[in-house]
């Protein structure tokens, strides 16, 4: 039986909104049997929609999925606790960066508020590493006074965020003639839905700048694309990386321009926050993320596994630093490749610095592989894709129930597939001329 067109749209959309609010309000992260068949679940209603060419059709059906989790609360991430904490100190006038809210809470205990959300936290004894306009918006989503109203906020700017990018993407691909059908590989993506608008994280905020500065760049606006990349810089700290290839494309007058719009939005953006305190805590925490934190590493993980076997011990403390380095040297090289190419050639350049960061580092959670999947759509890379979906594998390691041998075994699985996906990639971009 051939399904018409018509059809195939029902019942994909059917699937992505089953898979949709079952996971935004019924299942806890701990349950991943469950979330991963759902995921696969969403998966198929976005196969059924890849080919749907009427972009009014594919944003409304994406829409449609963002609009019925407006009031859940998030079940995947509870980052949102410390969301809206760093939102609340700030209107008691604390700067988030110089307390731990193990430090703090003593100060609150009369407040219900600050309580709940302490309890509801996974970072009390850190520093808060959101930058600062992460801390804009959650410092306005305590304005409602209570859990409920920030999450409705929180939710309310990464929408207007996220259909935003819709609209920048689309003027991106018009411009480099990328068919229109492909935005549903991102618009429609489960991982995307569920993670930015469920979850609440900002790589939304981040992609909306980021994507409107390189517009801004590829129409010869140099100020207005800086001050663009700089909110953007101000969203995620690690998209500096991509400041050197910028500068180097533009050569010295553009550059100059652009630095004239990316500097005073640092300065402004940071000013408000940063003393030596504030630096020396920020460094504290970046330490502690490079030499504790671990969670879905792929060569961080082949390290860690080698040095238990041949030493007896984690070497998380040397080889992530080490890692970094490495992978730090990589972006480089790849800025120095990509600075005279064609601006459409220059996102498939910064899609592999991005993804060469998460490939060596110790942390990547799913929500960060929502960057290189919306470079990507304007490359002929599919790794980032294909990783959009292997990349939930890594939601086992919330579920208690799963042994820890069978954990790193899917971990494993994602990165064997993403791996050979890459290399396929790697092989046609050095046989084509670009």
């Amino acid at each position: 039986m051939v399904l018409s067109n018509n059809q195939k749209v029902v019942i994909g959309s059917a699937l992505l909104l089953c898979c949709t609010l079952i996971m935004g309000y019924f299942v806890p992260r701990t349950n991943f049997l469950i979330e991963f068949l759902l995921f696969a679940l969403g998966l198929l209603g976005l196969w059924s929609l890849k080919n749907v060419d009427n972009v009014s059709q594919i944003f409304n059906i994406g829409l449609l999925l963002r609009i019925c989790l407006f009031i859940a609360i998030p079940t995947l991430s509870d980052d949102y606790f410390r969301f809206l904490w760093d939102g609340f100190l700030i209107s008691e006038g604390i700067n988030p960066f110089n307390f731990k809210p193990s430090e703090l809470i003593e100060g609150f205990k009369d407040n219900p508020l600050a309580n709940t959300l302490y309890e509801g936290m996974n970072s009390k004894e850190y520093y808060s590493i959101y930058p600062p306009v992460n801390q804009w918006y959650f410092y306005l989503s305590n304005l409602p006074g209570h859990i409920f109203g920030g999450v409705l906020f929180l939710r309310t700017t990464i929408l207007v965020f996220e259909i935003s990018t819709f609209f920048i993407l689309k003027r991106l691909m018009i411009r480099y003639r990328i068919p229109l059908q492909s935005l549903s590989l991102y618009w429609l993506n489960p991982l995307v839905v569920l993670e930015l608008t469920g979850n609440l994280h900002g790589e939304g905020v981040l992609l909306f700048f980021l994507l409107s500065g390189l517009w801004s760049l590829s129409k010869l606006q140099d100020f207005k694309g800086g001050v663009l990349l700089g909110l953007s810089f101000c969203s995620k700290l690690f998209s500096f990386m991509f400041l050197p290839l910028l500068l180097l494309k533009g050569r010295a007058y553009r550059s100059s321009k652009m630095l004239l719009g990316i500097v005073p939005v640092l300065i402004f953006a940071f000013v408000p926050f940063i003393n030596f305190t504030t630096i020396f805590h920020f460094l504290e925490s970046l330490n502690l993320y490079f030499q504790t934190f671990e969670f879905n590493g792929s060569f961080f993980n082949l390290f860690k596994a080698l040095g238990i076997q041949l030493y007896g011990y984690d070497p998380v403390q040397t080889v992530g630093p080490l890692l970094s380095i490495f992978a730090g040297g990589i972006i480089l090289l790849l800025s120095w490749r990509y600075r005279f190419r064609n601006r459409k050639v220059i996102f498939t350049g910064i899609t592999l610095m991005i993804s060469t960061y998460f490939f060596f580092s110790a942390i990547v959670h799913p929500w960060y592989i929502i960057i290189p999947l919306a470079l990507s759509l304007f490359t002929p890379l599919r790794f980032p894709l294909v990783w959009s979906f292997t990349v939930f594998l890594s939601y086992s390691f919330y579920d208690d129930d799963i042994n820890l041998p069978l954990k790193y075994a899917l971990i494993t699985l994602e990165y064997v597939v993403v791996f050979l996906v890459f290399f396929f990639d790697v092989k046609r971009l050095r046989s084509s001329v670009v």
